[in-house]
């Protein structure tokens, strides 16, 4: 992804997805110098697709606008501070110079209904000091049941980084569900034990059968455990025996492969997971569960 101007390269439909999904990882966790770089690439490249490049463009323009030190590159000249530490910087000095910046995100926050100005907006908002945050961010988490997971997840990871503690009532997946503040894993790596080593067996089977799925696997899983934290379903997961990481991990190895590579072959993978028709009722359930996040997650556009 160099300054080089890329006419020549063209993206397909399955490509176009692929970097949809990056971009929301970028976004995810905070690294929004890498995220313009890519949508300069991608707006470098020819992909027939007229909507995806209004998005990236329109979203390339709000990055520039919101992070202007980061679009210039004058994070390169300071290698003593991460970006994270950038953006707390810029965000602290936007709140001084602008008493009413909480107030104005907040607003953004309830009138955009894209998810990557949603996330930019619940970034910087986490690092603001203001007291009506909290109570602002609970509400609105509580007034809209269709809100998308991922969103309502971020919410939370904001709340928990701004210290707030306490229950909030979620609508997810058609289920009411109620989660402590506090409880909410802050990165994806603070999950507990058993669901990282689902995300370890993929990989681990993968690396040789599918080498190309190793990357795609950790960053749907991330989003899929945003999707279905909180509910019985998470639940459920945490109760369950080690032979149900191997069920798990083939429900999602074999929705990568339909999602991203276009097929792959369902009784094969059973036979390369272990699951033996004693553990096909629990496959079947985590499948279904992975097809219901597919829907609403690989169809959805920034």
């Amino acid at each position: 992804m160099s300054g080089q101007t890329n006419d020549n390269v063209i993206l397909f439909p399955k490509t176009v997805e692929f970097y949809q999904f990056e971009l929301t990882r970028l976004l995810e966790a905070e690294r929004y110098g890498e995220a313009m770089k890519l949508l300069r690439f991608l707006l470098a490249c020819q992909s027939g697709d007229d909507r995806a490049r209004e998005e990236w463009r329109s979203l390339l323009d709000w990055l520039q606008v919101m992070f202007p030190d980061l679009a210039l590159g004058q994070e390169d000249e300071s290698e003593e501070l991460s970006e994270a530490d950038l953006l707390r910087q810029h965000i602290h000095a936007k709140g001084e110079q602008k008493g009413d910046y909480a107030k104005r995100l907040l607003a953004s926050l309830r009138e955009q209904h894209a998810v990557d100005k949603q996330l930019l907006a619940l970034d910087q908002l986490a690092f603001l000091e203001d007291e009506g945050i909290d109570e602002e961010l609970i509400g609105w988490l509580k007034e809209d049941a269709g809100r998308h997971p991922l969103i309502q997840f971020k919410a939370l990871q904001t709340l928990k980084k701004r210290g707030a503690t306490g229950s909030v009532t979620l609508h997810k997946n058609g289920e009411a569900t109620v989660v402590e503040i506090e409880d909410t894993p802050a990165s994806f790596d603070q999950f507990p034990s058993q669901i990282q080593e689902i995300i370890n067996r993929v990989q681990e089977i993968s690396e040789t059968q599918h080498p190309a799925l190793s990357y795609f696997a950790a960053e749907t899983w991330n989003e899929f455990l945003a999707f279905i934290y909180g509910t019985s379903a998470y639940r459920q997961m945490l109760r369950q025996d080690a032979a149900c990481v191997d069920v798990w991990a083939a429900a999602l190895h074999l929705t990568l492969l339909e999602q991203v590579f276009e097929g792959g072959d369902k009784a094969e993978l059973l036979e390369l997971y272990g699951i033996t028709s004693d553990l096909a009722f629990q496959w079947e359930q985590a499948y279904r569960m992975m097809q219901q996040f597919a829907a609403n997650v690989f169809t959805r556009r920034l």
